[in-house]
């Protein structure tokens, strides 16, 4: 046993190690990149383009990022239904916004969004494997939809993203077929109502067919929303498909998960730099970049931050039992 454990031990310490040495990587190649492409640029040249952004466009970009934190949200109350935990609603929209709030500016986020989800749901009948159920849910709803964007974008627009990327292969179908097939696989399994699967130690099984759907809609729903918000603030948006540009976005999301920067900051920002930095002036790009961040990532962290201070106060000054 002692050596069993000593076994697991040196298993996660590697694991850690190339998941460090692969963030570091990706977060290098980011910077190399934003440095070659902005280094023709000034800094003026951004802010000047950053004032002619026009109301329209500002605000299209926040009504994207309200509804798309409200899609985000929403995941908390169909995980507590499939859980069957009965809590008001109110509260398991805000513990799911703070949680998410939080997990999307800050490193670690499926830890840091647990934790904060800790922090709302205590005192409720919420235990703590319980939070961590509803987490390891809300990942399976990230994946579900994350799978669904990636089917329709690389299968409708296959050759989008190897054209806005500059990569040797021409169509996005095979991948875009693939996880379209895998989707349909787990929604099979969700009509069949099983078999358990059992990965590390873990058991899943499928939930009702009308819970996969729900939480592929509302994952979607997140993914097109999030990458409305910063699509309406590139200038000449309607000179390519959306559908097209969502491909990449996704691509840059994920990359930035990866690398485990707090939100994805330079990695997210170098693939959609290279991507769009041929047919969109690059000054014009990082423009709406800053844009983004600040109504996509700062505004709902400032907000989230605020909300949370005004709990913990509130539950500072509760009595104590």
């Amino acid at each position: 046993m002692p050596e069993q454990q000593r076994a697991g031990r040196r298993r996660r310490v590697a694991k850690r190690v190339i998941g460090f040495l692969l963030g570091l990587l990706l977060l290098l190649g980011a910077l190399w990149v934003l440095h070659r492409e902005f280094g023709k640029h000034s800094i003026h040249e951004v802010l000047a383009i950053l004032q002619r952004l026009t109301l329209p466009q500002i605000a299209l970009s926040l009504l994207a990022t309200i509804l798309g934190y409200a899609a985000l949200a929403s995941q908390d109350l169909l995980a507590l239904s499939a859980l069957q935990i009965r809590l008001p609603k109110w509260k398991a929209v805000l513990a799911g916004f703070e949680g998410f709030a939080f997990a999307n500016n800050l490193p670690f986020a499926v830890v840091v969004g647990g934790a904060v989800r800790a922090r709302f749901y205590r005192g409720s009948r919420l235990s703590t494997s319980k939070t961590t159920q509803l987490v390891l849910f809300n990942t399976a709803t990230y994946a579900l939809g994350l799978l669904a964007a990636t089917g329709l974008t690389f299968t409708f627009e296959p050759r989008s993203v190897p054209g806005l990327l500059h990569l040797p292969i021409q169509s996005t179908r095979p991948l875009g077929e693939f996880a379209l097939v895998a989707l349909g696989f787990l929604i099979y399994w969700s009509i069949r109502g099983g078999p358990s699967i059992h990965i590390f130690k873990r058991t899943f099984r499928p939930t009702p067919i009308a819970m996969t759907l729900s939480r592929t809609g509302v994952s979607l729903l997140d993914w097109i929303l999030s990458g409305a918000a910063l699509f309406v603030l590139l200038p000449g948006a309607d000179a390519y498909h959306f559908i097209g540009f969502l491909g990449v976005f996704m691509l840059g999301q994920v990359a930035g998960l990866i690398a485990q920067v707090p939100g994805g900051i330079g990695v997210f920002e170098a693939v959609i730099v290279g991507a769009l930095g041929r047919s969109v002036p690059v000054p014009a790009i990082f423009a709406a970049l800053i844009a983004y961040r600040v109504i996509y990532s700062l505004f709902p962290l400032g907000l989230a931050t605020v909300i949370f201070g005004v709990h913990e106060i509130g539950r500072a000054h509760q009595p104590h039992h």
